[in-house]
């Protein structure tokens, strides 16, 4: 029942990431009958093009057997190495078919989801060993549908192969009594139609069953309205956490910032509003450079230390409200405020040279 209703709150498709993580677990979209399609393909393909060399040299290798092999050596020994022989010739023959097999059902599981390295699903998972689990499992509403699934199947298949043998029974019923060719000629032709038919009907299979499979992956992916911010916290951060991470930054910044007042050359206010101070090293600067600026409290912070270290303090409202809104922090002021600062600086200067010749 609780299982139940965890299903129905999972109303939400699952995410990039959720899909990321289930694939890197070997959770993706795999459909058995896809590759078993893929392989029936194949061996009717390969049978097509390359039957006809195979059925002629399965001739050739029946009348050698049956017609003169077995007259020359009839003991244990000559008997073992013929059947030998007959076995390595028969699976040279169908070497490339098998080679073809495997190839294609290697290429079915790429087409369905690319080639994927996981250990995860060979890892030893004692929860899987768990009696009552095993049970649930056993009984679950999946188990059921794969039941249906391959009843289903099997007998789709069986009247396939009905519906293609139906008209050539008394045909077959006659090979007995006929020649090697006439035997390998109608098992070929039989073996071909049958083929055709399992092939078409495996790849119907397919299709349905590569599309329920789909399904059913998004939906055990499901996610919660709950799992999708817990997800979104796990990759961008707690909202509450990045907010004091920021407020603490904000705090370095403004106290590095309040280092840097007491080595400025003036402080330009507004007088109450706005504060910036300005520094300029003549050689080594460009233009003065904005080391602090702030408005309301930091303003006032700002006014403070400058009194308390003895840095000039020049009301100038209209250029200390340009200077805080045009000016980023650590950067020259533009050519167009030069003259204005120039003069700023010029009265500091005289302001400073007046005082050390009073102290003189």
């Amino acid at each position: 029942m609780a299982e139940d209703t965890d299903k129905d709150s999972k109303t939400e498709d699952p995410t990039g990431k959720r899909l990321s993580d289930a694939r890197e677990k070997g959770q993706v979209i795999n459909s058995r009958e896809v590759s078993t399609a893929f392989v029936f393909l194949a061996a009717t393909l390969l049978f097509f093009f390359q039957g006809k060399q195979l059925w002629q040299d399965l001739q050739q290798h029946m009348r050698f057997f049956f017609g003169g092999a077995l007259q020359e050596d009839m003991t244990p020994f000559g008997l073992v190495k013929l059947l030998e022989e007959s076995i390595a010739t028969v699976l040279l023959e169908l070497a490339p078919f098998f080679a073809g097999f495997l190839l294609l059902g290697i290429a079915a599981s790429a087409i369905q989801h690319g080639f994927l390295l996981s250990w995860e699903p060979i890892i030893p998972n004692f929860s899987k060993i768990n009696p009552l689990s095993g049970l649930a499992r056993m009984f679950s509403l999946r188990s059921l549908v794969e039941l249906i699934k391959s009843t289903l199947k099997i007998a789709v298949i069986s009247y396939a192969v009905y519906w293609a043998m139906k008209d050539d029974v008394d045909q077959l019923m006659q090979l007995s009594s006929g020649s090697v060719e006439g035997f390998v000629t109608t098992l070929g032709e039989e073996s071909m139609a049958i083929l055709r038919v399992v092939t078409g009907t495996f790849l119907a299979i397919a299709l349905l069953d590569y599309g329920y499979q789909r399904f059913h992956y998004n939906d055990e992916l499901r996610m919660t309205k709950q799992e999708i911010k817990d997800e979104q916290k796990q990759m961008e951060g707690d909202p509450l956490i990045k907010g004091r991470i920021r407020q603490i930054q904000r705090e370095l910044a403004r106290r590095r910032m309040m280092e840097e007042v007491p080595k400025a050359d003036v402080v330009i206010t507004n007088p109450t509003h706005f504060a910036t101070a300005l520094l300029y090293k003549q050689g080594e600067m460009r233009a003065p450079v904005v080391t602090a600026k702030g408005r309301g409290e930091i303003a006032a912070r700002i006014r403070a230390i400058a009194q308390e270290k003895g840095v000039p303090i020049v009301e100038n409202p209209p250029l200390a409200r340009t200077l805080y809104k045009e000016v980023e922090l650590g950067h020259p002021i533009p050519q167009d405020l030069f003259k204005a600062v120039a003069e700023v600086l010029a009265y500091v200067y005289s302001l400073r040279r007046h005082t050390v010749r009073r102290s003189a």
